[in-house]
C-alpha cells in the first residue's frame, strides 16, 4: 500500500487516528498493539518501495512481515487481560491466510490479492480503537454502575 494513492492515505490517516487514540487512552496492551499496527505497516510500506509490489506473485518479505504481526497479536492475546487482541488475531491470520492461498491456489488477479491482504487490517484498527474505548470507559478498580 503506497502513500502516493487516494486508499493509501486513507489507511494511514486510519492507522495513525486509531493508534494514536489506543496510545493516549489506552493502557499497555492498547499501547503494545498500536506499536504492532504502526511498525508492521511502516516496514510493509518499506519492503513495497524498496521491491516492489506488483501482487502477482507471493510478496514474500511482506508475508514474513505478516506472519511476524501474526506472531506479536497472539502474544497479546496470551498475556493480556484485553479481548480485543484475539480480534486482531483473527483478523491477522486472515490476511495471512491470503498470502498461503496464493502460495498453493490458482493465480488470483492482482487486485483481489491486494485488496485480500490489506483489507483485514481495517478491521485490526477498529478492534484496537474499540479496545482502547472499553479500556477509557471501564478501567480496573472502577465500579461499573447498573441501571
Amino acid at each position: 500500500m503506497m502513500l502516493n494513492t487516494i486508499w493509501g492515505n486513507v489507511y494511514y490517516l486510519f492507522l495513525f487516528s486509531c493508534c494514536g487514540y489506543a496510545i493516549f487512552r489506552g493502557g499497555r496492551p492498547e499501547y503494545l498493539g498500536a506499536g504492532i499496527m504502526i511498525i508492521g505497516s511502516l516496514f510493509t510500506l518499506a519492503d513495497a518501495r524498496l521491491f516492489g509490489s506488483s501482487w502477482t506473485r507471493v510478496e514474500v518479505g511482506i508475508f514474513i512481515i505478516d506472519i511476524i504481526v501474526l506472531l506479536a497479536f497472539i502474544w497479546l492475546a496470551l498475556t493480556s487481560d484485553r479481548f480485543w487482541p484475539m480480534w486482531a488475531s483473527a483478523f491477522q491470520l486472515l490476511a495471512v491466510t491470503i498470502h498461503t492461498t496464493m502460495m498453493m491456489g490458482p493465480p488470483v488477479t492482482p487486485w483481489a490479492f491486494g485488496t485480500g491482504a490489506v483489507f483485514w487490517a481495517y478491521p485490526m484498527l477498529l478492534a484496537l480503537a474499540i479496545g482502547s474505548l472499553e479500556h477509557v470507559a471501564v478501567r480496573p478498580g472502577r465500579k461499573i454502575e447498573s441501571g
